[in-house]
């Protein structure tokens, strides 16, 4: 009677009784035992109540749990498969909470006090050379060609007396066909607007021509025997190519 009035009571009063901690199998891994002490600080946590530690074989974050016998807890490597070798293998706690902490602590400033290596960009290479360019003779520019003439007339009689040799005409010649290559190559760089400028007097000139010569044509029609329709055609296209030679000039 006592004694299940003890526990009414107990009911009564809502008390629970603390669950002990142990292991929830007896099992033990066959494997070497952990030991703390060899293992980075960065891959085991102590804080009281969360006790864990990198599994050395799936590197997953796994509970310690036991109090008499300390090991992993049977855990997966992946969704549907056990870590076999890493399940219940048994752990050394050879380093204090107080110890772990500073150690930690370290490790955290250290790793803050770190500056990343300088990188260093190589430039990029220059590209190669075409295979049609490699090894090419070098070719003499106008004004090469002009001081190699010029040096032949100091020392030849006859291109110094005015009358040119073999040699000499055909150093003036190489300097002509150079400079006219270059002059070329320049009118061929410039843009289309200084070409349009260099063009415009001889295009302008040639249009003019053009206009009087059918002008001219024109005026030679009117003194056949034409119709009146034929006389109105044509005074008509004397008077737009006279409009236009007057506006060309």
């Amino acid at each position: 009677m006592p004694a299940t009035a003890t526990l009414s009571s107990l009911a009564g009063t809502g008390a629970k009784r603390e669950r002990p901690r142990r292991t929830r199998t007896k099992n033990v891994s066959h494997r070497p035992v952990l030991v703390l002490s060899g293992l980075p600080v960065q891959e085991f946590d102590l804080e009281p109540g969360t006790e864990r530690l990198i599994c050395p074989d799936c590197r997953t974050w796994c509970p310690i749990t036991g109090v008499g016998t300390p090991k992993l807890v049977p855990h997966d490597q992946r969704p549907g498969q056990r870590c076999n070798g890493g399940s219940n293998r048994r752990v050394v706690v050879d380093v204090t909470v107080e110890d772990w902490r500073v150690a930690m602590d370290g490790s955290v400033r250290d790793a803050a006090s770190r500056r990343a290596r300088r990188q260093f960009y190589k430039p990029l290479p220059a590209p190669a050379t075409p295979i049609h360019r490699i090894n090419q003779p070098h070719r003499p520019t106008a004004e090469e060609a002009l001081a190699t003439y010029g040096a032949h007339r100091k020392q030849c009689t006859f291109c110094a007396g005015g009358t040119a040799c073999a040699t000499g005409a055909r150093l003036a010649a190489a300097y002509a066909r150079l400079e006219r290559q270059e002059q070329a190559k320049q009118l061929k760089a410039k843009p289309r607007s200084a070409q349009w400028k260099a063009a415009a007097p001889a295009a302008q000139t040639a249009a003019i021509r053009r206009v009087g010569d059918e002008l001219a044509a024109t005026l030679r029609q009117l003194h056949g025997d034409l119709d009146r329709f034929e006389r109105a055609r044509l005074d008509l296209r004397i008077t737009e190519l006279t409009e236009t030679l007057w506006w060309s000039l």
